[in-house]
């Protein structure tokens, strides 16, 4: 089986702005920069067939380069307790529509139905080990005003999410890189 996900990496400078809102919440475990990036789609855990099918769907989408930027933070809970906490987008037209055309690709190559959670653009910041929603909203209200500039995105990954040996977390590979259409 391959855990799969498709996603976007950021540049250099935005993942050093993302770094610099990693601070002032205790009860957070904060994702390093190798691992900041924003999901388009998780795919889950596939057989080898079906990842090639995926694959060779994704390489048939065509879609032009379009410029976003991060902006505010917010957070995701379960059960009222807050699990991650992440930096937000900005002018996210043209992400929802290659999104969709991701999530659509998918489909064909017969990964399964649409992703069980709704699409909300974010780039994860850290996850939440025992924050109160107070803690939370406090970080948030600290670091609301987060804008980073506009950059632009010029190509999506097909990411391989890999468990480590020692139990230690998962680190991604990358599997494919498609690029964008510059006009």
């Amino acid at each position: 089986m391959i855990r799969l996900f498709v996603g976007i990496d950021l540049p250099e400078n935005v993942k050093k702005e993302l770094q610099s809102l990693q601070k002032g919440l205790p009860a957070a475990l904060w994702r390093p920069d190798k691992k900041m990036h924003l999901t388009l789609r998780f795919i889950g855990n596939l057989e080898e067939p079906v990842a090639e099918e995926v694959l060779k769907e994704l390489r048939y989408i065509r879609f032009p380069a379009f410029h976003f930027a991060l902006k505010g933070i917010g957070y995701f809970e379960r059960g009222g307790i807050p699990h991650h906490i992440w930096a937000g987008v900005d002018k996210d037209k043209a992400l929802r529509e290659l999104q969709q055309k991701i999530d659509s690709a998918v489909k064909k190559a017969g990964a399964g139905q649409a992703d069980k959670f709704k699409f909300v653009p974010h780039v994860t910041l850290g996850k939440l080990f025992g924050a109160t929603r107070q803690d939370v909203f406090e970080y948030i209200g600290r670091n609301n005003l987060f804008h980073t500039p506009e950059f632009e995105a010029t190509s999506f990954i097909l990411y391989q999410s890999i468990a480590r040996e020692n139990g230690e977390g998962k680190y991604y590979k990358e599997i494919e890189e498609f690029p964008l259409m510059l006009v």
